[in-house]
């Protein structure tokens, strides 16, 4: 007698955003959906806060895109007061960032953006 083989399904993973209602957000990645989505909150440690909504911002079939994705958010917000992340990702393979939307980072202080011409690589 042979056994019939389910079809694995395809993972989706998504970036999210957790709104409280106190305007405070919390930004993760899970690959979770439906009910077990609603109830998850990642690493974050404020368990005891309202939560207005949580919104799916990105989703990829790619893990390692949809968690770069999730620290460039974290990144953008670290500096503002309502985001309570404490915790960033930063342990992803370059070689599956491939279809991630093309991007650019502007620093403030223009000294860093020195670091990533051609010129001062070449130096």
């Amino acid at each position: 007698m042979t056994k019939k083989l389910s079809k694995k399904t395809e993972q989706v993973y998504k970036t999210y955003v957790t709104h409280y209602v106190d305007g405070s957000f919390y930004i993760g990645f899970t690959q979770k959906s439906g009910k077990a989505l609603e109830s998850y909150f990642g690493s974050n440690t404020i368990k005891d806060k309202l939560v207005d909504r949580k919104d799916i911002v990105f989703t990829s079939k790619s893990k390692a895109t949809a968690k770069l994705f999730e620290l460039l958010l974290q990144l953008c917000m670290m500096h503002s007061p309502k985001c309570v992340n404490d915790m960033l990702n930063v342990r992803v393979r370059a070689s599956h960032m491939r279809d991630l939307p093309k991007f650019k980072i502007i620093f403030e202080d223009d000294r860093f953006c020195l670091l990533y011409t051609s010129d001062a690589a070449d130096e």
